[in-house]
């Protein structure tokens, strides 16, 4: 992903939602970011097994009990806490995205994923690439699970422009970013910033990486 200026955040909350509760969060403001690579599909169950197989990755993520309907091998891996995901991103010598970097691979022309077409109620994640890929042929941005980023969450505020900006330096929960499997449509937006506790499993939440350039 060529990196560049954008406009980070959305009005989106205070001109459809009027909900002043979390407006601030949203608050559009330019960011500029550097280039990076970027996992062109959600990471799998059957390459989460490879870390844990290697010895690097929690095994209780793959543990027998797992639910069938989230379990083969070509879905996004779930259940995974922050700290897992993070150090499956650096076994493969990257990271997770920033807010930043996800909001703007994921803010392109054609959207691509699920986006307003997301199957509310399916009951699991499809396999990835399931959905259009987007304008930068990257998958399931929008939709099938969120994706833990590397922030703190924190409400954007008054904010001037930024380069690579990584959010509060602490913090009680972390953003996700995308929409999943049983969000309603209103949550299947490029800017929509959700806070998850890191210790704790979901089985809407997972991931992808990024290096820089």
């Amino acid at each position: 992903v060529e990196g560049g200026v954008f406009e980070m955040g959305s009005l989106y909350c205070e001109e459809e939602q009027n909900n002043s509760d979390w407006c601030n969060d949203e608050s559009p403001h330019k960011v500029e970011v550097d280039s990076f690579w970027i996992d062109k599909y959600e990471v799998t169950n059957a390459q989460y097994r490879k870390c844990f197989l290697a010895g690097v990755c929690e095994p209780e993520v793959l543990h027998e009990d797992r639910p069938r309907d989230f379990d083969q091998k070509s879905q996004p891996v779930v259940f995974t806490t922050w700290k897992e995901a993070l150090t499956f991103c650096k076994w493969r010598e990257g990271r997770l995205p920033t807010e930043a970097e996800w909001e703007y691979a994921a803010k392109v022309e054609k959207l691509g994923g699920a986006h307003w077409n997301q199957p509310y109620g399916v009951g699991s994640p499809g396999p990835v690439g399931s959905f259009e890929p987007n304008s930068l042929g990257l998958y399931d941005l929008m939709g099938n699970v969120y994706e833990w980023t590397m922030d703190w969450y924190g409400a954007y505020g008054e904010v001037e422009m930024q380069k690579n900006p990584l959010g509060p330096v602490k913090g009680k929960n972390k953003v996700v970013r995308g929409g999943s499997w049983d969000s309603l449509g209103h949550y299947l937006r490029t800017s929509d910033r959700v806070a998850k506790d890191p210790d704790l499993r979901y089985s809407g939440v997972g991931f992808r990486c990024i290096k820089p350039n």
